[in-house]
């Protein structure tokens, strides 16, 4: 018999030659390890909560906990936290089976409260399969509980600590990035981590995701624009697969103060592994690597490849497990940390500078980052589509999210009516001067306004309010205001040709190259406007003059 076993061939043995191969799991892949639910590359979560259940019931979850993450319905996060919360219900509420009562108390916890969704589509999903998973009464009441309490957006918030930054905010946290830098307080990474999100604001898991490879240089791949470009992993694309990079490329230009900051992390990541793994990386390799690393990211991530997959690591170098996590990036990017890792130096610890709306240190997000920017560029007059791209929306309506802007309303109505109503309201307004005794200050020297060009000051006119004006760029917007009374033969015309280079050089502010500092955009159209509205009235006025004269 056995003889015989051992000539049948392989098909009429109908054997499965690769059921003792090693897995094949992928990062975010769960398994079991006694009452250690392991999730490959990410995190172990103790389930010993577990152990209270009724033996059947109790194994019949776990098996299908694994089915569960293997339907990929939900991200790995959001599946972590709900199996975190079942653990931490079980613990506080002990019960042998889920039934109403169990669920009557478990339910006010908030942790099953931050996981309800999920957890209501696991309980449908193991009940179909396995009858006794929960009982019927306790899972209507799962079903029919209102949902989490929805939060204010932030983006629509007038609060200054969460809706977008005011741009001497945004300047201010720039400027304390670049010193942090200067002075040795945060490392090349961190610095580079923190401009990326202030210049492009992507989200945490772009920049976890961002390669080496990803920064290029000369001619595009597929008749593109070229240069210098970063192409970010995209996110959150409706349709993309669930897995490491699925989603579409992002391409935009590389300023030179980013590139050169890229270079230098690049060297860093070389040195790091020739430091813990004494290896020479090719620049093939290289490119293979994570933008973003820390020492004990990839001693794990050579660690799992190795035993758990026994891979060569040195073949797997574009492996998820060599980037680290999304919750590092985010503590980065709000400031809470300044390394990546855990080897955080504390006497080199810093804070964001200090908001001049609420006297305390500026609250960070890459949240509020991303609002302020879709702000900035709306104020530029960026089309909606472009800004939907800009942003890595795959709809342009889905902008609407971030931000509700008074200054968008502006410019549909301009664009719909110029040439009637928005020429008026941006028309000069004050009254106009035939010469300086005829101001309503004329005998107050403070009541002067002037303009500088060609180092020279020039009179432009007076001021006819008494009280303090805010205004911190006189006479620019004083143009605009009902009690400027400027001077007929005033060199109008020379601050109307400032404002325009000046509103030229913003405008171009956004392309690639140029200085280090980032973009800042100011839309100095409604000054223009009303420059121009001044210089037309005081050519009708000259005309009158001169026509008196003769």
């Amino acid at each position: 018999m056995t003889d015989t076993l051992l000539t049948e061939p392989a098909e009429v043995l109908d054997l499965n030659l690769d059921r003792t191969a090693r897995p094949g799991s992928r990062p975010g892949t769960p398994f079991w390890e006694g009452d250690l639910l392991k999730v490959v590359g990410i995190m172990n979560i103790d389930c010993s909560g577990f152990k209270v259940l009724e033996p059947e019931t109790r194994h019949s979850l776990r098996e299908h906990l694994l089915l569960f993450a293997e339907s990929k319905k939900y991200a790995t996060t959001s599946y972590i936290g709900a199996v975190r919360s079942l653990n931490n219900s079980l613990t506080q509420y002990p019960t042998r089976e889920f039934d109403l009562a169990w669920l009557v108390k478990a339910i006010t916890l908030s942790g099953v409260k931050t996981t309800k969704g999920t957890l209501k589509s696991f309980f449908i999903y193991w009940k179909d399969r396995y009858p006794l998973a929960i009982s019927s009464d306790a899972l209507q009441l799962l079903v029919r509980s209102l949902p989490r309490t929805k939060r204010p957006r932030n983006v629509l918030s007038d609060d200054p600590e969460k809706s977008w930054l005011t741009d001497l905010e945004y300047d201010a946290l720039l400027q304390c990035i670049w010193d942090n830098y200067d002075h040795g307080i945060t490392t090349t990474q961190v610095t580079l981590m923190r401009l990326l999100s202030l210049q492009y604001a992507r989200r945490p898991v772009q920049l976890t995701s961002l390669k080496i490879g990803d920064f290029r240089d000369g001619p595009a791949e597929g008749g593109g624009t070229g240069g210098r470009r970063i192409s970010f992993p995209g996110a959150k694309d409706k349709g993309a697969l669930q897995n490491f990079r699925d989603s579409k490329e992002e391409v935009h230009p590389v300023a030179v103060h980013l590139w050169d900051l890229f270079q230098i992390q690049k060297h860093a990541v070389k040195a790091l592994f020739k430091e813990k793994l004494d290896i020479a990386l090719t620049e093939q390799e290289l490119a293979q690597l994570p933008v973003f690393i820390h020492a004990a990211q990839l001693e794990n991530a050579v660690e799992a490849l190795t035993s758990h997959y026994g891979f060569d690591w040195r073949t797997h170098l574009d492996n998820w497990l060599f980037h680290i996590g999304n919750k590092n990036v985010s503590s980065i990017l709000a400031w809470r940390s300044n390394t990546l890792g855990d080897n955080s130096d504390k006497s080199k610890k810093q804070s964001p500078p200090l908001s001049h709306r609420t006297g305390r240190p500026i609250k960070v997000s890459s949240t509020r980052i991303r609002h302020t920017r879709a702000r900035q560029l709306a104020r530029l007059g960026t089309p909606k589509d472009v800004l939907s791209f800009w942003l890595g929306h795959t709809y342009e309506k889905t902008i609407d999210s971030y931000y509700n802007d008074p200054a968008e309303e502006a410019r549909y109505l301009d664009e719909t009516m110029k040439g009637a109503l928005v020429p008026l309201a941006m028309a000069f307004t004050g009254k106009l001067l035939d010469d300086a005794s005829q101001a309503s200050r004329a005998n107050d020297p403070e009541s002067t306004l002037e303009f500088a060009t060609g180092g020279n000051l020039k009179d432009v006119g007076k001021c006819g309010k008494h009280s303090f004006c805010a205004t911190t760029s006189v006479p620019i917007p004083c143009y605009r205001c009902k009690l400027f009374e400027p001077l007929v033969y005033a060199p109008h015309d020379e601050v109307l040709n400032a404002l325009q280079k000046r509103q030229a050089a913003e405008d171009a502010m956004i392309k690639i190259g140029g200085t280090r500092k980032l973009l800042t955009p100011i839309d100095l159209g409604p000054d223009i406007r009303a420059v121009q509205s001044c210089i037309a009235k005081c050519n009708v006025r000259k005309a009158e003059l001169e026509a008196n004269r003769g």
